[in-house]
């Protein structure tokens, strides 16, 4: 399981050092694709066949099915973690997610994504926005049991 929050460091060869607890959790290979909100997803081999599994039941009539297929699958990237714990990016997933020398990488539970450090910070206003919130999770009823 993915948790947490860490900043991490690309080298120039947009390589990173995965924190230990994601290596823990990732097995090899891992994939990584853009993600919804101009960020990436980095997932676990058995995570991206699920949601293949998904889009795949999809009609490809359907236009918003093609473009979801066309997001998740037409971007996404096999990679290797090597020995390091270590992943390289491509480089049109960095442009894609805006992403320099410094990213956020946030554990989603089956998944991680990675941030440019600017787009996660608007993503943290909106996260810490404590009166919205108290309204905007309800139609999730989290419970505890």
């Amino acid at each position: 399981m993915y948790f947490g929050k860490s900043i991490l460091q690309l080298n120039e060869k947009s390589q990173l050092t995965l924190p230990p607890n994601f290596r823990e959790a990732t097995n090899n290979p891992v994939f990584v694709t853009q993600g919804f909100d101009r960020n990436l997803f980095l997932l676990s081999q058995q995570a991206f066949s699920a949601i293949y599994q998904h889009i795949k039941t999809q009609s490809i009539s359907d236009p918003m099915a093609r473009l979801l297929s066309r997001l998740i699958l037409g971007s996404a990237v096999e990679l290797s973690v090597d020995g390091l714990g270590q992943i390289e990016l491509p480089l049109n997933l960095c442009k894609y997610a805006d992403l320099g020398k410094e990213i956020v990488i946030v554990g989603q539970g089956e998944y991680s994504e990675i941030w440019s450090p600017v787009l996660w910070q608007k993503q943290s206003e909106s996260l810490n926005d404590f009166d919205a919130n108290a309204h905007r999770f309800e139609k999730f009823h989290v419970s505890l049991t």
